[in-house]
Protein backbone atom coordinates (compact mmCIF):
# COMPACT_ATOMS: atom_id res chain seq x y z
CA UNK A 1 0.00 0.00 0.00
CA UNK A 2 0.91 3.82 -0.70
CA UNK A 3 0.32 6.96 1.34
CA UNK A 4 0.64 10.86 0.21
CA UNK A 5 2.53 13.06 3.06
CA UNK A 6 1.28 16.28 2.86
CA UNK A 7 3.80 19.39 3.79
CA UNK A 8 1.60 20.53 6.67
CA UNK A 9 2.52 17.26 8.64
CA UNK A 10 5.99 16.34 7.73
CA UNK A 11 7.35 17.55 11.01
CA UNK A 12 5.42 15.29 13.04
CA UNK A 13 6.73 11.93 11.02
CA UNK A 14 10.41 13.67 10.08
CA UNK A 15 11.61 14.86 13.14
CA UNK A 16 14.81 14.01 15.26
CA UNK A 17 13.05 12.91 19.30
CA UNK A 18 14.91 11.68 22.06
CA UNK A 19 12.05 8.42 22.89
CA UNK A 20 11.53 8.22 26.73
CA UNK A 21 10.75 4.53 27.39
CA UNK A 22 7.45 5.03 28.81
CA UNK A 23 5.71 7.73 26.19
CA UNK A 24 4.01 6.03 23.76
CA UNK A 25 4.86 6.41 19.98
CA UNK A 26 3.03 9.16 18.15
CA UNK A 27 1.06 8.65 14.69
CA UNK A 28 3.84 10.62 12.90
CA UNK A 29 6.58 8.28 14.72
CA UNK A 30 4.23 4.52 13.74
CA UNK A 31 3.48 6.65 9.90
CA UNK A 32 7.22 6.47 9.44
CA UNK A 33 7.61 3.37 10.95
CA UNK A 34 5.28 1.52 8.87
CA UNK A 35 6.60 3.17 6.08
CA UNK A 36 10.63 1.72 6.70
CA UNK A 37 9.12 -1.59 7.44
CA UNK A 38 8.14 -1.98 4.13
CA UNK A 39 4.42 -2.71 5.18
CA UNK A 40 3.98 0.52 2.50
CA UNK A 41 5.77 3.08 0.65
CA UNK A 42 5.60 6.96 0.53
CA UNK A 43 4.12 8.55 -3.35
CA UNK A 44 6.03 11.86 -4.47
CA UNK A 45 5.78 13.98 -7.41
CA UNK A 46 5.88 17.63 -8.52
CA UNK A 47 4.91 20.61 -6.29
CA UNK A 48 4.27 18.16 -3.00
CA UNK A 49 7.94 16.75 -3.51
CA UNK A 50 9.67 20.74 -3.79
CA UNK A 51 7.57 21.08 -0.70
CA UNK A 52 8.64 17.97 1.38
CA UNK A 53 12.59 18.83 0.14
CA UNK A 54 12.28 21.87 2.47
CA UNK A 55 12.21 19.64 5.37
CA UNK A 56 16.02 18.43 6.17
CA UNK A 57 15.44 14.98 7.61
CA UNK A 58 12.71 14.29 4.56
CA UNK A 59 15.61 15.08 2.03
CA UNK A 60 17.95 12.55 3.94
CA UNK A 61 15.67 9.80 4.39
CA UNK A 62 14.42 10.26 0.65
CA UNK A 63 17.71 9.10 -0.47
CA UNK A 64 18.04 5.91 1.04
CA UNK A 65 14.09 5.38 0.86
CA UNK A 66 14.13 5.39 -3.35
CA UNK A 67 16.78 3.23 -3.22
CA UNK A 68 14.96 0.98 -1.20
CA UNK A 69 11.47 1.19 -2.75
CA UNK A 70 9.82 2.88 0.25
CA UNK A 71 9.73 6.01 -1.57
CA UNK A 72 7.50 6.18 -5.12
CA UNK A 73 8.62 9.29 -7.51
CA UNK A 74 5.67 9.90 -9.98
CA UNK A 75 6.76 12.14 -13.23
CA UNK A 76 6.64 15.75 -12.61
CA UNK A 77 5.53 16.56 -15.59
CA UNK A 78 2.51 13.68 -14.80
CA UNK A 79 1.35 15.55 -11.76
CA UNK A 80 1.96 19.47 -13.29
CA UNK A 81 -0.23 18.49 -15.79
CA UNK A 82 -2.89 16.91 -13.83
CA UNK A 83 -2.62 19.41 -11.23
CA UNK A 84 -3.36 22.30 -14.63
CA UNK A 85 -6.58 20.39 -15.11
CA UNK A 86 -7.40 20.28 -11.92
CA UNK A 87 -7.25 24.06 -11.76
CA UNK A 88 -9.06 24.53 -15.12
CA UNK A 89 -12.01 22.59 -14.04
CA UNK A 90 -12.13 24.03 -10.45
CA UNK A 91 -13.76 21.96 -7.81
CA UNK A 92 -10.98 21.32 -5.30
CA UNK A 93 -11.33 23.68 -1.97
CA UNK A 94 -8.46 23.34 -0.99
CA UNK A 95 -5.67 25.57 -2.12
CA UNK A 96 -3.97 21.94 -3.10
CA UNK A 97 -4.87 20.56 -6.31
CA UNK A 98 -1.44 19.23 -6.81
CA UNK A 99 -2.12 16.63 -3.69
CA UNK A 100 -5.42 15.83 -5.40
CA UNK A 101 -3.05 15.41 -8.48
CA UNK A 102 -0.87 13.19 -7.28
CA UNK A 103 -3.37 10.96 -5.72
CA UNK A 104 -4.93 10.85 -8.91
CA UNK A 105 -1.72 9.77 -11.27
CA UNK A 106 -0.19 7.30 -8.65
CA UNK A 107 -3.53 5.98 -7.69
CA UNK A 108 -3.00 6.13 -3.83
CA UNK A 109 -5.73 6.38 -1.61
CA UNK A 110 -4.24 7.24 1.73
CA UNK A 111 -3.27 10.91 2.48
CA UNK A 112 -1.82 11.92 5.82
CA UNK A 113 -2.59 15.76 6.17
CA UNK A 114 -4.01 17.65 9.34
CA UNK A 115 -5.06 20.75 6.25
CA UNK A 116 -9.41 20.18 6.75
CA UNK A 117 -10.05 21.30 3.45
CA UNK A 118 -7.93 19.18 1.71
CA UNK A 119 -9.38 16.28 3.72
CA UNK A 120 -12.82 17.06 2.39
CA UNK A 121 -11.31 17.12 -0.96
CA UNK A 122 -9.33 14.07 -0.86
CA UNK A 123 -12.71 12.37 0.52
CA UNK A 124 -14.31 13.85 -2.45
CA UNK A 125 -15.99 11.18 -4.47
CA UNK A 126 -16.23 13.09 -7.64
CA UNK A 127 -11.47 13.69 -7.06
CA UNK A 128 -11.20 10.97 -5.52
CA UNK A 129 -13.17 7.27 -6.34
CA UNK A 130 -12.04 3.53 -7.21
CA UNK A 131 -11.64 3.58 -3.73
CA UNK A 132 -12.67 6.73 -2.26
CA UNK A 133 -9.34 8.36 -0.51
CA UNK A 134 -9.11 8.03 3.56
CA UNK A 135 -7.82 10.31 5.57
CA UNK A 136 -4.97 9.74 8.14
CA UNK A 137 -4.79 12.63 10.35
CA UNK A 138 -3.87 14.12 13.78
CA UNK A 139 -6.34 17.24 14.59
CA UNK A 140 -8.81 14.83 16.62
CA UNK A 141 -6.67 13.07 18.64
CA UNK A 142 -3.54 15.16 19.36
CA UNK A 143 -0.45 13.23 18.54
CA UNK A 144 -1.53 9.83 20.12
CA UNK A 145 -1.68 6.97 17.48
CA UNK A 146 -5.17 5.50 17.17
CA UNK A 147 -7.23 2.38 16.76
CA UNK A 148 -8.21 4.73 13.42
CA UNK A 149 -4.86 5.16 12.35
CA UNK A 150 -3.89 1.51 12.76
CA UNK A 151 -6.93 0.33 11.17
CA UNK A 152 -5.77 3.11 7.94
CA UNK A 153 -2.14 1.36 8.26
CA UNK A 154 -3.74 -2.14 8.00
CA UNK A 155 -5.86 -1.38 4.66
CA UNK A 156 -4.36 -3.44 1.66
CA UNK A 157 -6.41 -1.81 -1.00
CA UNK A 158 -5.37 1.94 -1.03
CA UNK A 159 -2.82 1.81 -3.79
CA UNK A 160 -2.21 -0.34 -6.93
CA UNK A 161 1.09 0.33 -7.68
CA UNK A 162 3.19 -2.73 -7.25
CA UNK A 163 6.70 -2.87 -4.59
Amino acid sequence: MCAILDANVAGEVFIKRPMPAAQPPTAGEKFLKWINRGDGHLVVGGKLLKELDNVNLFREWAREAQLSGKMHRISDKLVDKTTANLQAKGGCRSNDPHVIALAQVSGSRLLYTNDRKLQHDFSNKILISSPQGKVYETLSGAKKFTDIHKGLLSRIHLCPLKR
